[in-house]
């Protein structure tokens, strides 16, 4: 059996058993482990198998994952994502649609720090929820408005998702965490239209309310200056080269921990729930890393990746095509795959493609995560459908589709935008200092 054939089954091997639900981790790694010695022999597996382990337990750009997950649970046990909803609530919440905007906008903020889609959804779901309903809010809008304000977590720094492309795809996490401020933008720019819109059509229920006094507004703008604070120190030394990447990872968690403690609203049972809560993901993520490697390494040794290049080589010089098919293979993944499964299966094979297509790699990484993060909110399998889901059994999951459906309208708007134009990611990483 040649390797590409037999490359082509073990991918199909991968997808079936993620399919069945079999964890990730051991879908790739059994694969990886498999195929791999089908190919160089069982020695040779071990040996590289035991190098592998090693590699991702020691690799120098994952040492930012656990911080940044720590840094986020932190965050949530120290109140600051209530403080940004509540505070964004009196600012705003009086406008039609105006606690809607407050979900997006309190989403987005507690995504700058806790770089995770499913910890925002599960957090904003407890907080903006049952206040967004409380208020007269169709269930539709408060659901859709959560689940989709929650994959901003996946693309705002920092994102533990670039962090794994950069890894897997061996492009500067710093580059990535610069290119995703343009889109950035765009996407909560989009966000507030398809909250807007349907509510100006008739299409969604948003009462307005009282405005807040002035003596409220003050002492909101007092509760945001915290984590407005501690984003401007984390991005604003990023941005300007001053910190590397894992600076900004450490020196955020400690800024973080120094508030809670300072502010004297992180006891030290919610210090030991945040590292309990970081460590038990973070080893199930470095699991998951390892077993993408050996799955990455089983595809290389195939010629798998190589021979689809092979097959794109008819539209090689039409990048557009390229994009445009992959953006569509990526669209049918994401109703049926979870995403972090999608990104790691896809990246190994994508990025040769991409390279040899001329596309920017710091470009296709934005562009991946963007599509991944539909894949979120996408029906019937979205992860921050089940995370609101599992929440409030009460919703229905055709309310949820519905309340979704304007923001995946807006993703794609916002994907086609920087196909379109591209400087819109690209300008930023390769002109900062």
């Amino acid at each position: 059996m040649s390797g590409i054939v037999l490359g082509g089954i073990g991918f199909a091997a991968a997808i079936a058993m993620i399919f069945l639900e079999i964890p990730v981790a051991v879908s790739l790694g059994l694969v990886g482990l498999v195929g791999c010695a089908l190919i160089i022999g069982v020695d040779g597996t071990v040996a590289m198998g035991a190098t592998t382990v090693w590699d991702s337990l020691t690799n120098y750009t994952l040492t930012m994952l656990p911080l940044f997950v720590l840094m986020g649970n932190l965050a949530a046990n120290s109140g600051l994502s209530g403080r940004l909803y509540r505070s964004m609530s009196v600012l705003i919440g009086h406008r039609r649609g105006g606690l809607a905007l407050a979900t997006i906008g309190a989403s987005a903020g507690f995504g700058m720090i806790s770089g995770s889609s499913l910890a925002t959804t599960a957090t904003m779901g407890r907080i903006a929820l049952p206040e967004m309903r409380a208020a007269g809010y169709s269930t539709a809008l408060s659901a859709g408005s959560v689940a989709a304000g929650g994959t901003l977590g996946i693309l705002i720094p920092p994102s533990t998702v670039l962090v794994i492309y950069a890894f897997i795809a061996e492009q500067s996490i710093r580059s990535l965490l610069l290119a995703t401020a343009g889109p950035i933008v765009i996407a909560i720019s989009l966000y507030c239209l398809a909250i807007w819109l349907p509510i100006r059509l008739g299409w969604s229920e948003a009462p307005s309310r009282d405005r807040a006094g002035r003596a409220e507004r003050l002492e909101a703008i007092r509760e945001l200056l915290p984590p407005v604070g501690i984003f401007g120190l984390i991005m604003g030394g990023l941005y300007s080269g001053v910190f590397t990447a894992n600076e900004t990872a450490a020196i955020g968690a400690a800024v973080v921990l120094a508030y809670g403690v300072f502010a004297r609203c992180l006891s030290l049972k919610g210090f030991a729930s945040a590292a309990m809560d970081t460590a038990l993901p973070c080893g199930a993520l470095y699991l998951v890393l390892i077993a993408a490697n050996l799955f990455n390494f089983f595809l290389a040794l195939s010629g798998l990746p190589f021979a689809l290049t092979g097959l794109f080589s008819g539209i090689m010089g039409h990048p557009l095509l390229v994009i445009l098919l992959m953006l569509v293979i990526y669209l049918v993944l994401g109703t049926l795959m979870d995403s972090l499964a999608m990104l790691l299966l896809t990246v190994p094979l994508f990025v040769p493609i991409a390279q040899a297509a001329g596309i920017d790699l710091v470009w296709f990484g934005i562009f991946a995560v963007m599509v991944v993060e539909m894949g979120l909110i996408t029906p019937p399998v979205g992860m921050n459908l089940f995370v609101l889901k599992s929440t409030n059994p009460d919703i229905e999951m055709m309310q949820l589709w519905r309340g979704v459906a304007p923001f995946v309208v807006a993703d794609l708007v916002r994907v086609f935008i920087i196909i379109a134009v591209p400087a819109i990611v690209t300008w930023l990483p390769h002109n900062a200092l």
